[in-house]
């Protein structure tokens, strides 16, 4: 059985995986073009994690622990990331649509080319992101924490804004319209 063989069958069971984080946190984990879809792994432990090319469409991966991580080109559309933790993650070229990134922490993480649309991000922590040449059209950014964040060249035609705090951001190039919200009866 080669490693990623075995990192494969250790990460079916979430509990036994997070065990064997604990022990093994000095282990490089290459987890990259693995296919992780249709996976249960709410709480894992994925931080530091090379999970580039990973598909993870159809995956459960609430309350993951994903910092530092580099998702560059994963494929996570309509992932459940609610209240995931993303700091400092690298998230370039990554699908991101249709998914949910409620009260998620994604503070410091690095977003470029990546595709956020219709993507829920109702309470998420973006404070001081580095934010380029991406997609956030149609997206709700409800109670969302932008402070600080660097705002390039981005896309967020049709983006729901509300009570979303952009003081200290950096719009460069990135139209935000921050028109009444109307409720629907």
């Amino acid at each position: 059985m080669n490693n990623q063989e075995y990192l494969l069958n250790l990460i079916k069971n979430v509990e036994k995986w997070n065990q064997w984080r604990k022990f093994n946190d000095d282990v490089k984990i290459d987890l990259s073009g693995m296919n992780l879809s249709n996976y249960d792994l709410e709480g894992i432990n994925l931080s530091n994690c090379n999970l580039t090319q990973v598909n993870f469409i159809g995956s459960n991966l609430r309350f993951a622990n994903l910092n530092h991580g580099n998702l560059t080109k994963a494929n996570l559309i309509g992932v459940n990331l609610r209240l995931a933790s993303l700091r400092k993650a690298i998230l370039i070229n990554t699908e991101l649509h249709r998914g949910n990134l409620s009260e998620a922490d994604l503070k410091q993480v690095m977003i470029s080319e990546s595709d956020l649309s219709n993507t829920t991000l109702y309470e998420t922590e973006l404070g001081e992101a580095k934010i380029y040449k991406s997609n956030f059209k149609n997206a709700g950014l409800i109670n969302t924490h932008l402070i600080k964040a660097d705002i390039i060249l981005s896309n967020f035609e049709g983006a729901i804004f509300q009570n979303s705090d952009f003081r200290w951001a950096n719009l460069i190039k990135t139209e935000i319209s921050l028109s009444p919200c109307i409720p629907n009866f």
